[in-house]
């Protein structure tokens, strides 16, 4: 499974870095595990349960990921969101989901996630509690049920861009995401020294091929909320990057 995926590889290198942004934080293999239990933890208390439907839409950032993973250690079905798409694609996914929570960023860069949302919860029936993330959920992780052990069973789902017609829900395991991973590890034949980075959106597909590559090989990249070319170069630069 994905969390059995973050605990091997914080076990075997608990102090390697595995996430870096341009704010000068950094995250351990060891920092992944135990802030996404934290996580985890804040979420179970308001409700998630293992197999809670959670739809979220979520920038590029260390949170966005921690958010997933916890999402992953409760044993929840996400469906990410392009923090990209507005009322139109958004609208389309809730509507084809049916998601008891849908969490978000609140305000962020100039755009209100949690109005735009807000509004568009109000026609659903169930209507999915809101969930603004301005700070990150926190709990004991002592109140946790056991992380999920069957790998097989569908716990992600990452809808089309929409581009033709409506976009259609395309149902993921762990292992199928982690397959990804393996395949792109064995693509890039990266190495435990190398430094990548994670310049698009974490919620597209390509979000936990990349992440669940770092996880198996064990090297870290540098998230950029925003790709930019010339601030790209200077943070790639500054963070020793070795594959952009």
């Amino acid at each position: 499974t994905v969390w059995e995926l973050v605990k091997q590889r914080a076990a075997i290198s608990p102090d390697h870095p595995i996430l870096m942004d341009a704010y000068d934080r950094l995250l351990t293999c060891a920092d992944l595990r135990e802030q996404s239990e934290r996580v985890a933890a804040g979420l179970y208390a308001m409700g998630v349960q293992p197999g809670t439907q959670v739809t979220w839409q979520l920038p590029t950032k260390i949170e966005s990921v921690l958010v997933a993973m916890a999402l992953a250690r409760i044993g929840a079905v996400q469906n990410p969101i392009l923090h990209l798409y507005r009322e139109r694609e958004v609208g389309a996914v809730l509507r084809a989901s049916k998601p008891e929570f849908v969490i978000v960023p609140g305000e962020w860069r100039g755009f209100d996630f949690a109005a735009m949302v807000g509004e568009l919860l109000a026609a659903l029936d169930p209507k999915p509690r809101l969930v603004v993330i301005d700070e990150m959920p926190d709990g004991d992780p002592a109140i946790l049920p056991s992380p999920p052990a069957d790998g097989t069973a569908v716990r992600w789902i990452y809808y089309t861009s929409g581009t033709t017609s409506e976009p259609k829900g395309v149902k993921h395991t762990d292992q199928t995401l982690m397959a990804g991973g393996q395949g792109l590890a064995t693509a890039l034949d990266m190495s435990p020294d190398d430094v990548g980075s994670i310049a698009f959106p974490f919620a597209h597909i390509a979000g936990p091929d990349y992440f669940f590559m770092l996880m198996q090989v064990g090297f870290p990249a540098v998230l950029l909320v925003a790709f930019v070319p010339t601030d790209a170069v200077e943070l790639f630069s500054k963070l020793c990057a070795t594959i952009a």
